[in-house]
């Protein structure tokens, strides 16, 4: 029996006297802003006015009453799903738990304490960022680039601390499930579920102290059943759980594997729900090095997807409604792989739910990121290997998982600290050693590597195109043209991104028109990234003549973000089989800032997030554009050969509907097929393009158009393009060529297509999946203003002359040696 104590709470700050209303689940900001106390750290530059929060200690108080019956209970324990993060609970007076890690579940025996009638749960938070500022003090560590000093002493998310797309607020407080268990004459656990194939058959074993019968529920209804604490089922003719490309379902076969037991006259059942399926990551050598590729059910699979960040700072409000939007984001992308992100929080059940329903694979990070750990101090490596533990068993029965990683990026980081070689030691010893044997005691189905990017030792070659993984950050951070990752064969690119503004109807949000300009102080605390408004320009006027109104820059920033990420995921998929995956950063935000997601925080998406659509489709079309010629490639990232018609022209871009060349053909399985070619020089690169586009069965799955000039360089028409709307349906009609068309309204949700081109003479369709409100219109780049105040050649020097971005780029711009392993 469980009884709740979530819901209406008491709290104050601790050098206070009086109490105000709480909600838990939930986060003394929250709470402050709930009661009036601070304003929405969001909206203006209000970050800054909050900041003493983080300075104050918190209480939090709950009454609740028991009856005599209740205390006859034969173990009462209270549970609380996640405490953030230094704590000390006390009931009745009596101190009953001391917490430090808010990355796992926190069960305290508390029959002792109780009695009948009145009683008072209090729990006080201690404030983070003096628990790391003193704990620093104690033991020095590397300083931390992204934010506060000393952060690694601490079981919290990291990012709460501050990071480039991120603000300094460090909630505390209850922010998960909070009740009272009651155990009357036995315990009934929750099943631990282990899956192995055999032959063509997968074997289920499960073990549940207290249960007395186990099933195994079928996708078809049927049920197997087995008495006691442990059963071991045999699945011989298994439905097979896969990605949604490979499905082409929806939904994905789950089994549901049930324990059930008696305790006194409740009848208790804990479920797991069972995927089955086979991963692997081959790493193994080949001509061009070594592999990185992800084999699902022993089919190659391209990972097409992105990073994801803890979508809100203030996590308990993260409901599932959002939950459903930004996963229908993920599959609206045609993305099969997630990787979370480790400087935030490991993965939710109910995020695993979402992408085992759906058929999303998930790279999980192990939270630790981009600095030196203390692993060295045995308290706080027992600490994180409690952690470990939990959640490797609470992760490790999704079918989903694909990956454990044990960190983000700390040894490509790791000069900053080479000098402090207990920190480094320690480093290859936790990631190296101590870390896979201890996820492989309970988890040792699903691979391993030590971090992200990896190479083939610790501290060697992490930046290697020919091994591990790579993150690739000579576009934006330094500053290399758009096209550079041509340049970058790499076998697999797990980080990579580019920086926009948010949605206009985001910063209408947290910004007055006053404070528009990205200069403001407001627009400045909403951008982390170091000289990042700046980038955006410097990027933007390399394709695009200047304009001066946000609004415009906010579709520029986007478009420029679309073109740069477009162009690198389709190059890697030229060459699936090399490259085997594209994981951009990032998908989403945590508050309303400019940064490098698809997926602002409102949920509003960007022109990226519509040509993820485009670029990861399983079947689609690529152009290659070279110094002397231009190549028409299909791709097919499906197991099995398509056949297929493409069709392919030179249009003029103020000429009428061009005449298409078209063949058929076979591409084979998880390959491509270049169909056609062409030299530039027959191509007049001040008036035409190239377009290509797909069919299969009559049916257009793409259509890609191609300009040989940077925008800025052409005189694009103008033209008119009509408008007709009926119902949810808008129809777009152009008689020239129109370059990156952005429809918008003032209603909520989004569109089936946008920022596309359009041909001339070309009719177009498209759905609004919400709702349409007040006028329909249309922006492209030919209809932009142009600026009257801004100078290209000035504005691009100026950011490219600083120190930070000169430093940058000779960082991040070298393409490293081919890695070869005699």
């Amino acid at each position: 029996m469980k009884k709740t104590l979530t819901g209406e709470w008491l709290f104050r700050a601790a050098d206070e006297k009086d109490y105000l209303p709480a909600v838990v689940p939930g986060c003394q900001f929250l709470d402050l802003m709930r009661n009036g106390v601070i304003p929405d750290p969001f909206v203006g530059v209000n970050e800054e006015k909050v900041q003493w929060v983080h300075e104050k200690d918190y209480v939090y108080r709950k009454t609740f009453v028991l009856g005599e019956s209740n205390l006859a209970a034969k173990a009462i324990d209270l549970v609380c799903e996640r405490l953030d993060t230094i704590a000390e609970i006390t009931l009745n007076g009596v101190t009953v738990g001391k917490v430090e890690n808010c990355h796992l579940m926190h069960v305290f025996d508390v029959k002792s304490p109780l009695r009948a009638g009145d009683n008072a749960l209090e729990i006080r938070f201690f404030s983070p960022k003096k628990y790391v500022e003193r704990k620093r003090k104690e033991t020095p560590t590397p300083p931390n680039s992204n934010g506060l000093d000393g952060i690694v002493h601490i079981r919290k998310p990291q990012c709460h601390f501050g990071w480039d797309w991120g603000p300094v607020l460090t909630p505390v407080g209850i922010d998960g499930d909070i009740y009272l268990d009651f155990v009357w004459e036995k315990r009934v656990e929750k099943p631990v579920v282990k899956v192995r194939k055999e032959g063509e058959a997968y074997v289920v074993e499960a073990e549940a102290s207290g249960a007395d019968e186990i099933r195994l529920t079928h996708p078809d209804g049927t049920i197997d059943r087995q008495t006691g604490e442990r059963a071991v089922f045999h699945v011989e003719k298994p439905a097979l759980w896969w990605i949604r490309e490979l499905s082409g379902k929806d939904e994905q076969p789950l089994y549901l594997l049930e324990a059930e037991g008696k305790d006194r006259e409740d009848r208790i059942v804990h479920g797991v729900k069972v995927g089955l399926r086979t991963i692997a990551l081959k790493r193994e050598k080949d001509k061009y090095g070594y592999n990185f590729q992800f084999v699902l059910n022993d089919v190659p699979v391209f990972a097409k997807g992105a990073n994801y960040i803890p979508p809100d700072c203030f996590m308990t409000r993260f409901d599932q409604r959002r939950l459903d939007d930004l996963m229908d984001a993920v599959t609206f992308g045609n993305m099969n792989m997630l990787r979370v992100w480790g400087g935030g929080y490991y993965a939710s059940d109910e995020l695993l739910d979402e992408c085992d329903r759906r058929g999303i694979l998930v790279w999980q990070d192990c939270m630790f990121a981009c600095q030196a750990y203390p692993f060295f101090d045995e308290g706080f490596q027992a600490n994180v290997l409690r952690e470990i533990a939990y959640n490797v068993g609470r992760i490790s029965t999704h079918p989903s998982l694909a990956l454990w990683c044990g960190n983000n990026e700390i040894e490509a980081m790791h000069l900053a600290w080479a000098v402090m070689h207990k920190y480094v030691q320690w480093t290859e010893k936790f990631f190296y050693h101590i870390l896979p044997e201890a996820i492989a005691a309970i988890d040792d189905q699903t691979p391993y590597i030590p971090g992200s990017p990896v190479g083939p030792a610790h501290n060697k070659d992490v930046d290697a195109d020919h091994v591990g993984d790579t993150h690739l950050w000579g576009v934006w951070h330094g500053l290399q043209p758009m096209t550079y990752y041509r340049k970058r064969m790499t076998r697999f690119c797990s980080e990579f991104g580019f920086e926009s503004l948010p949605a206009y109807k985001t910063v209408r949000r947290y910004a007055t028109p006053d404070e528009y300009a990205l200069s403001s102080p407001t627009q400045r605390t909403h951008q982390k990234c170091a000289g990042g408004n700046d980038k955006m320009l410097y990027y933007m006027l390399s394709r695009f003549r200047p304009v001066d109104t946000v609004e415009d820059i906010v579709y520029l920033s986007q478009a420029t973000q679309q073109t740069c990420i477009q162009d690198a995921v389709e190059h890697w998929r030229r060459h699936f089989g090399r490259c085997n995956g594209a994981m951009y950063w990032q998908l989403n935000d945590c508050w309303p800032t400019a940064s490098w997601s698809s997926y602002d925080y409102y949920g509003e998406y960007k022109a990226l997030q519509y040509a993820a659509r485009r670029f990861n489709a399983p079947l689609t079309a690529s152009i290659e554009d070279e110094k002397d010629k231009v190549r028409l490639i299909v791709i097919n990232d499906y197991p099995y050969a398509k056949t297929v018609d493409v069709a392919w022209c030179v249009f003029d871009l103020e000429g009428m509907f061009p005449t298409f060349l078209r063949k058929t053909c076979t591409v084979p399985p998880l390959g491509n097929l270049a169909v056609a070619e062409m030299a530039t020089a027959e191509i007049d690169e001040k008036r035409q393009g190239v377009a290509v586009r797909l069919y299969e069965n009559g049916a257009m799955l793409a259509q890609k158009t191609c300009l040989l000039r940077l925008e800025k360089k052409l005189k694009l028409p103008v033209g008119d393009i009509r408008i007709a709307v009926d119902g949810d349906n808008i129809t777009l009609h152009t008689d020239v060529y129109q370059r990156l068309v952005m429809i918008e309204d003032e209603g909520e949700g989004h569109y089936s297509d946008n920022f596309f081109d359009l041909l001339p003479g070309e009719t177009k369709t498209v759905r609004k999946i919400g709702t349409i409100e007040g006028d329909v219109r249309v922006k492209t780049v030919a209809t932009l203003p142009k600026s009257k105040k801004r100078d290209t050649v000035k504005t691009r020097l100026k950011v490219f002359l600083s120190a930070r971005n000169i430093a940058n780029a000779l960082y991040h711009g070298k393409v490293p040696k081919p890695y070869l392993e005699e």
